[in-house]
């Protein structure tokens, strides 16, 4: 029994580290070094002088790939940022209006049914239009990574054909 507990307790302890921060995370919340952990430890060793021997010939290359990799991210996590706060302010607006419409004792029962109605689909617009910008993000972010990676990796051949 004793045994049995002690699973249950450590698959539990798993789960909740498992939906810690990673699955939390909202979309633009990491920087560019928690986004790109590896490529920006590259990237520093490129200004610094210090990339591995296959990659040093090829330093100038290495810095253009990681100034297109950084400077892409800004405008990536700002445009998610912006949907972001457009929602809450939008679902704020509409809170504030569904109490002003259905203040009680409710006089008028129409305005308040249509205040609801339009909250709903308000909100609903605009928790769509957040859900896109996240999923591009995430579809930018990730080509960024391939097209970066595959940069480096040509780089690499490059250097070893030469």
């Amino acid at each position: 029994m004793r045994l049995k507990i002690l699973g249950i307790a450590g698959a539990a302890l798993l789960a909740s580290l498992a939906l810690s921060s990673s699955a939390l995370a909202r979309a633009g919340d990491r920087t560019v070094e928690q986004t790109y952990p590896v490529a920006t430890a590259l990237c520093v060793g490129a200004h610094a002088g210090t990339l591995p021997p296959k990659l040093a010939p090829q330093s100038a290359a290495v810095i253009r790939a990681c100034d297109t990799l950084i400077n892409a991210f800004a405008p990536l996590q700002s445009t998610v940022d912006a949907a972001e706060a457009t929602f809450l302010t939008t679902v704020s607006q509409q809170q504030d209006l569904v109490a002003a419409a259905c203040k009680r004792p409710v006089s008028d029962h129409a305005a308040c049914v249509a205040a609801r109605e339009t909250k709903h689909t308000t909100i609903t617009n605009a928790a769509n239009t957040r859900l896109s910008a996240a999923t591009t993000y995430r579809q930018s972010i990730e080509a960024n990574r391939t097209t970066f990676w595959s940069t480096i990796q040509s780089l690499r051949g490059a250097t070893s054909s030469s």
